[in-house]
């Protein structure tokens, strides 16, 4: 388990969905379904959450601690300020989370997660950092209620379900900018390099009365490093399998008063062969700019900025080769053959914050914009496809809080107008523009009570140009019993995914829209158990959680009137339910140990298991420093069940059946080294087991891999040329 998970939930999801693909490459990646299973390797999944159960935390040689979670996404309220020496979020009675290192940029500000009553994880830049992490879904493997699916490579399509739900109900916030592309809801989590992340927040449970349409199933909340601290440049340089090449660089300095951090990284592959057959390599080619600053306009005012923009191609392989007579009545697969995708993603945001002198009364004046096109070439339809998506929202924010003896409360109301607009361009495509917006009303009232009991609601308005309106809800407790080591937590909510643009406007040669589909709705509860041992020095939590979804949409229908795919609402109920166990030790001032088991039970209306949901998912992660902190290195072990995926018949993909995906582990080790002050060196392998598996059916996914870099940093707190005892 990576990061602190507090609590724990399940997922399922519905028809992958991707935008500018063939549609029978898409239709692949948009199926559903599933099985019951049972066996040894569940037993053995279930090992890897109760090995922390039963190692002692004895070892431990000094009154260490896990290091206290503050999380930001899980509430309406603007976030107090946090200071860059690690000082406690007002109100905050545990010890507050340190500073990660001076001059690192990740110190970030939010509520303490004892306060919190919905299910979280954080993953810390720090743990980022350790494990190597290059791109960003491999460090939410197997979190609590999170599902990974990767279409073959390391640039292909790439989704994240939570709790049951669809790839397209899961929102993605970086910086506080929503990122899903308009065009099918989701986001590509193939775009997201981890070069520059400080953390990742994992929210679970219904969200939208906090953020509206697509979080059904949790919210993905990731803040990116800030240029806060002494002036610091780094490089990174790194090479390994596939001719893999990897280089990083990083530039930030800054105080309160005014910071800045601009970064670039670039990872090229030659990639392996995703296709089952054949032996063409299919490599990707992923840039990532960023740049984050802000600055203090006038005491107790300051502007914040934020751009992140993203370049990606990718080989793709051709999905069902129609061509091939002796492959009539067989499972389409991937083959060998020239296509090839594109992504290039715009985020850019900026805040303008006003705090009274005695921090009572927040503002804030937000203005986000984000910017996607999506591009296909298929080689084998002789086709080209290019949809360009834009989403813009300017929103009010304001937080007055209340504080009497033993109570404290907070009231937080935000008006936001949303603008989105699609054209779909390419071979089949008509290329008129589309356009839709809301105006949405958003109230939240949290409080806290002798510190012990803490209660958030939320309700919000949408009101849609193009749809009903409609309003949802969501209220959240939290019960800290430190008598018993104990924190009950809770929550329930509404939810609401609007139809996507291309579902309703889209056009190939093997789909055709429908404008009048309907929004799916969610109803859902989670509630769990916290508890704390040792000192501190334990963190155990079980949670049990249950949604329903009702007009269902299945994005990728085949109507014989029409003689194509289309999209339609579903009657009947899709239902989701599971338990999620968690643990994390300090087993010592430099050893940790995590693990995390999760049951899923996600069905369809036809009491259908949904596929690509493993009904079984586990993972253990140990973290070891040593030499004084000069060395580190980790061990990840990730349990993915077998679970069910759709194929279809060629040559006409249709009808289509149910096919098992076998189950996988994947075991990661990594080291690194500080050979003097700034210099690094570092390696690690990849699927160590050199397991053969498919997370989506008819693509290979990569075998054993190795990787080795160093990296290089320049002043700083400790980089080449450091100035002793410089600080922030």
């Amino acid at each position: 388990m990576r990061g602190a998970c507090i609590g724990v939930l399940v997922c399922s999801q519905r028809q992958a969905r991707s935008d500018a693909r063939s549609s029978c490459w898409r239709g692949a990646m948009r199926s559903l379904s599933g099985k019951s299973y049972s066996g040894k390797s569940y037993a053995a999944a279930a090992g890897l959450a109760v090995l922390p159960l039963v190692s002692s935390p004895a070892v431990a040689q000094q009154p260490t601690a896990l290091p206290a979670i503050t999380v930001q996404g899980a509430t309406l309220e603007a976030p107090r300020p946090r200071s860059a020496t690690g000082a406690p979020v007002e109100g905050q009675t545990a010890p507050a989370a340190p500073a990660e290192s001076v001059g690192t940029g990740d110190t970030v500000g939010g509520a303490p997660a004892y306060t919190i009553g919905n299910a979280v994880s954080v993953v810390t830049g720090e743990e980022l950092r350790n494990q190597q992490v290059r791109t960003a879904v491999d460090a939410l493997r197997s979190l609590p209620g999170v599902a990974v699916n990767r279409s073959g490579g390391v640039g292909n399509f790439t989704q994240v379900r939570i709790r049951g739900a669809e790839g397209n109900h899961t929102l993605v916030l970086i910086d506080g900018i929503e990122a899903n592309n308009i065009a099918d809801g989701e986001f590509d989590f193939s775009n997201l390099s981890a070069e520059d992340i400080a953390r990742i927040e994992v929210i679970r449970g219904p969200m939208s009365g906090l953020y509206g349409s697509n979080a059904v199933g949790g919210v993905i909340n990731i803040i990116t490093r800030d240029g806060k601290g002494p002036l610091t440049v780094t490089m990174r340089s790194e090479a390994g399998s596939f001719g893999t090449r990897d280089l990083a660089m990083r530039a930030a300095g800054g105080n309160d008063n005014a910071h800045l951090a601009v970064s670039y990284s670039l990872r090229a592959t030659d990639g392996f062969n995703i296709s089952p057959t054949g032996g063409e390599n299919d490599g990707s080619r992923i840039g990532t700019f960023t740049l984050r600053g802000g600055a203090k306009l006038l005491p107790g005012v300051t502007l914040d900025f934020t751009v992140r923009h993203t370049e990606k191609t990718a080989d793709r392989d051709g999905f069902g080769n129609i061509f091939d007579p002796a492959l009539a009545g067989t499972l389409a697969t991937a083959f060998d053959d020239r296509s090839t995708l594109g992504n290039r993603v715009l985020l850019a945001g900026a805040n303008l914050r006003w705090d009274t002198p005695d921090g009572r009364f927040t503002q804030e004046v937000r203005a986000n914009h984000n910017g996607t096109v999506t591009t296909d070439t298929d080689r084998t339809f002789f086709s080209r496809s290019k949809n360009t998506s834009e989403n813009d929202k300017v929103s009010y924010l304001a937080t007055y809080r209340l504080e009497a003896p033993g109570i404290k409360q907070s009231f937080s109301g935000r008006i936001e107008k949303e603008d989105e607009q699609f054209t779909p361009e390419g071979t089949f495509a008509d290329g008129r523009l589309r356009e839709r917006g809301r105006i949405a009303y958003t109230g939240e009232w949290r409080g806290a009570f002798a510190d012990r009991l803490f209660l958030t609601a939320n309700v919000r308005r949408d009101d849609n140009d193009n749809f009903q309106d409609f309003t949802t809800w969501r209220t959240a407790a939290s019960l800290v019993l430190r008598e018993l080591n104990a924190r009950p937590h809770a929550s329930v909510g509404t939810a609401v995914k609007l139809p996507t643009m291309f579902e309703q406007f889209g056009t190939d040669q093997f789909f055709r829209p429908n404008p009048g589909l309907t929004p799916e709705k969610s109803f859902g509860w989670d509630a769990g158990l916290e508890f704390t041992f040792h000192q501190g020095r334990t963190l155990f939590d079980v949670t049990y959680f249950r949604a329903n979804l009702t007009d269902k949409i299945n994005g990728f229908f085949f109507d014989p009137g029409i003689g194509n795919f289309t999209a339609i609402n579903l009657p009947g109920e899709s239902t989701r339910e599971g338990v999620e166990v968690s643990a994390r030790f300090k087993l010592a001032r430099n050893l940790t140990l995590g693990g995390a088991y999760t049951y899923t039970d996600a069905r369809d209306p036809n009491g259908q298991r949904e596929v690509r949901r493993p009904p079984h998912s586990a993972r253990t992660d140990v973290a070891y420093a040593f030499d004084g902190g000069r060395g580190s290195a980790t061990l990840g072990v990730v349990y993915n069940g077998r679970m069910d995926d759709t194929a279809f018949v060629l040559p006409f993909f249709t009808p289509s059946q149910r096919v098992e995906l076998s189950d996988y582990w994947l075991i990661n080790a990594t080291a690194s080294y500080k050979v003097s002050p700034g210099v690094e060196i570092y390696g690690r392998v990849e699927n160590l087991l050199n397991q053969h598996y498919q997370e989506t059916f008819g693509f290979e996914s990569a075998p054993i891999a190795a990787y080795a870099g160093v990296k290089l940093t320049f002043g700083g707190t400790d980089g080449i040329g450091a100035r002793p005892g410089a600080a922030r």
